[in-house]
């Protein structure tokens, strides 16, 4: 966790991480291809459901500078 600068630690935010070893060059460059091509795979497979809800969320997503509080109840004049 990352502390805030009044020594208060935060939780941070959840995301996808992908652990890998000491990769070669060569070796990442061939994981990138391979990504790449799944990347491909995937919107050849399903492009235009994917173009429709990529739509469906951006029209759906707050506007820039926006925090969700992550609470509908939560108070909106809290300082961080």
């Amino acid at each position: 966790m990352r502390e805030k600068s009044d020594g208060a630690r935060r939780r941070r935010l959840p995301h996808a991480q992908i652990h890998l070893p000491p990769l070669s060059a060569g070796y990442a460059l061939t994981l990138v291809d391979v990504f790449e091509r799944a990347i491909h795979a995937l919107w050849r497979a399903h492009g235009d459901a994917m173009a429709e809800l990529r739509t469906m969320r951006q029209a759906t997503r707050p506007p820039p500078g926006t925090v969700a509080s992550g609470h509908p109840d939560a108070p909106d004049d809290v300082d961080f």
